[in-house]
């Protein structure tokens, strides 16, 4: 991926500092003259974070760094302690700029483009789209999430601080998160995350969050329809039959009112009200009594159940401690450190019982525990049953109140009118009629929400069975892809090529070097298959062989990536490659790892741009065709200038 550094502009209290950059660039001279600083501030514009050294405290106030990308030049300003990012750009349709978060996202900042950070922008003018990988290696159902530009830059920016103590979190005692991070930087540069991994795992994604979302849509129906009273499309069916039926009983009743003779028409429906109003009380108190009977019974569930779990956390705790004291052999008393009286064999040496301590049986203690399980998992179920009741009882209970608010209300209005017997009980039949047609409108309408729901039980079983045929083909794809060990078989001995050319001591090129899947942390072996002896960047105990065993491999993955294409940016910043060695005394692994360097610059690693910082400046060799752009820094130096050209003090 195209990445080339053009300029780093630093703003300061009493003036600019521009930095060119060329294919090397060679920062070398005495500590403190700002030299490591140069390469934090190309980071910083990158979006991360650093220490500001006291000179920069004192006079630094914005960075602004210049690149070349695929497709764009870029220019990225950052003001100090600010966590956005000033970025402009031009394009054939015309210049563009626009401020966005350097490192978190807070939603898309430029329209239809779902650029959201620096790393999409980064991403978007190079042509290349941001590649995304599960956050949990483990559970299926993980999320993914992307790999931003900083990650890939672990290996582009190898800084000073930790050149010789992170082997680029791929190392067991990385944080667990970044470890796997490291882990899909590779593979996704040597192939293991090809394009069709990246398209399943986003059609993967997209279908996971569908089936969040019809899950949710189903809860929130199955809610609604549970507090409405009806918990399923029969009992609605059942509720519109028994409804029509009471229709027809209530027009036959009607007709036969109409019919009966005068004189037997004495009953007032003011009489008739009373009792079906008394009727609704009684029925509502029998739903109270029969819900404090459910809660009573939930209780004792529940009381049942924490005693079980209890009285098992008493047992687990009992063996285990007879587990641990029953081998000991008691000398003293444990409480009074007095040497205790002799007894008989049997007896316990402390108390001198009987000793009766026996110790549980293992498969006593799983068929307990199956037992507690079991009998938990069943009161459990009971209690969702009384919730589900309790539920039901609740909505019915809400539904005989308005009946009987209704019926409270046809009695006050008859109270009121004082009709007679016969036009009271035939308005009140004929109300009650109307009454039952409104409902049996009302489920009619209901009937709809159980076939929504039916609809999207049908649509998330439809789901869940794509997910699980994707997941099969990512998971076949993913082993296709990783059972060619071309690029990483290549990328090994890369590394290896650059650990003997580097002249690390006791590295030859006939040594077995391993870089398996998944941590892809090499370990290097002697050339006899006997010899098991490993060497790790963890087991190296010089901090100097440690820096060069962490540059080569960041150098065999730059190599790689161009052999491969791959799109890990054409970009590699070291700090301080000879740190913890001297120049005089191991002058070989000095010069070594620079022609190294150079040698490479000079063929495969042509395209991509290095920036070099040292204490020493060692010149390319003659006769290869690279050119160093070297900076020699001295503090308070008027010859060889330090970073901040006018600055004199710490």
């Amino acid at each position: 991926m195209k990445f080339t550094m053009v300029s780093l502009v630093l703003s300061l209290r009493k003036a600019e500092e521009p930095i060119a950059f060329s294919g090397i660039s060679y920062f070398w001279g005495q500590m403190g003259a700002g030299k490591s600083s140069i390469a934090r501030l190309v980071d910083y514009c990158l979006g991360g974070d650093f220490q500001l050294s006291p000179a920069l405290q004192a006079e630094f106030l914005s960075a602004t760094l210049t690149l070349e990308l695929e497709q764009s030049v870029l220019t990225i300003e950052r003001q100090r302690d600010s966590r956005n990012v000033f970025a402009s750009w031009t394009r054939n349709d015309g210049p563009y700029s626009v401020v966005l978060p350097a490192r978190v996202a807070s939603g898309e900042v430029v329209p239809e483009t779902g650029i959201e950070t620096l790393s999409d922008l980064i991403f978007y003018l190079s042509g290349v789209n941001p590649p995304r990988v599960r956050k949990s290696k483990v559970k299926q159902d993980s999320k993914a999430v992307r790999l931003t530009v900083r990650d890939l830059l672990w290996f582009c920016y190898l800084d000073q601080d930790h050149i010789d103590s992170s082997f680029f979190h791929l190392e067991e005692s990385a944080e667990f998160y970044l470890r796997l991070k490291s882990r899909d930087v590779i593979r996704y540069v040597i192939g293991y995350h090809d394009e069709r991994v990246a398209d399943l795992e986003a059609e993967l994604d997209q279908l996971r969050a569908n089936r969040t979302a019809r899950v949710s849509s189903i809860d929130s129906l199955t809610k609604a329809l549970v507090e409405v009273g009806i918990g399923s499309e029969e009992e609605i069916g059942q509720r519109e039959a028994a409804l029509t039926t009471a229709i027809a009983t209530a027009d036959q009743n009607i007709r036969a009112y109409r019919n009966a003779p005068r004189d037997a028409k004495t009953l007032h429906a003011i009489d008739q009200l009373k009792a079906q109003s008394r009727n609704f009380g009684n029925a509502i108190a029998k739903i109270d009594a029969d819900a404090d009977e459910l809660r009573t019974t939930r209780e004792r569930h529940l009381r049942h159940r924490n005693e079980i779990e209890m009285l098992g956390l008493k047992f687990r705790r009992s063996a285990e401690a007879r587990e641990i004291l029953g081998d000991l052999k008691f000398l003293d008393c444990p409480r009074c450190a007095q040497q205790l009286p002799p007894h008989a064999p049997d007896c316990c040496e402390v108390c001198g019982q009987e000793d009766l301590m026996d110790l549980a049986d293992p498969a006593e203690v799983a068929a307990l525990e199956v037992d507690i399980a079991s009998r938990r998992s069943e009161l459990d179920g009971a209690m969702t049953a009384i919730d589900a009741n309790l539920a039901r009882m609740s909505a019915e209970k809400g539904r005989i109140l308005q009946n009987k608010d209704r019926m409270e209300a046809e009695l006050n209005r008859a109270l009121a009118e004082q009709d007679s017997a016969f036009l009271s009980m035939a308005l009140l039949k004929e109300r009650e009629r109307a009454s039952l047609e409104a409902e049996l409108h009302s489920i009619k309408w209901l009937l709809r929400l159980p076939q929504l729901l039916q609809q999207q039980r049908e649509a998330l079983a439809e789901i869940v069975a794509r997910e699980e045929a994707t997941r099969e083909a990512l998971k076949e794809v993913r082993a296709k892809a990783e059972a060619d060990r071309t690029s990483l078989n290549r990328f090994a001995s890369y590394f290896l090529d650059c650990l003997v050319r580097a002249g690390v001591p006791g590295i030859t090129c006939d040594d077995r070097l391993e870089l398996e899947p998944p941590s892809f942390y090499p370990e290097i072996y002697g050339a006899d298959p006997a010899d098991l002896t490993a060497s790790t960047f963890t087991s190296l105990s010089s901090g100097g062989k440690k820096t060069l065993f962490k540059c080569c491999f960041a150098i065999a993955i730059h190599r790689i990536a161009t052999e491969l294409n791959a799109p890990l940016p054409e970009l590699l910043i070291i700090d301080s490659p000879m740190k913890n060695i001297s120049e005089r005394e191991n002058r070989d692994q000095f010069e070594g790892f620079y022609r190294m360097i150079y040698e490479l610059k000079a063929s495969e690693l042509s395209s991509t741009q290095i920036m070099l910082i040292d204490k020493e400046f060692f010149a390319p060799p003659p006769g290869l065709s690279v050119r160093a752009t070297s900076r020699h820094m001295q503090p308070d130096s008027s010859e060889h200038q330090p970073l901040i050209r006018y600055y004199r003090g710490k």
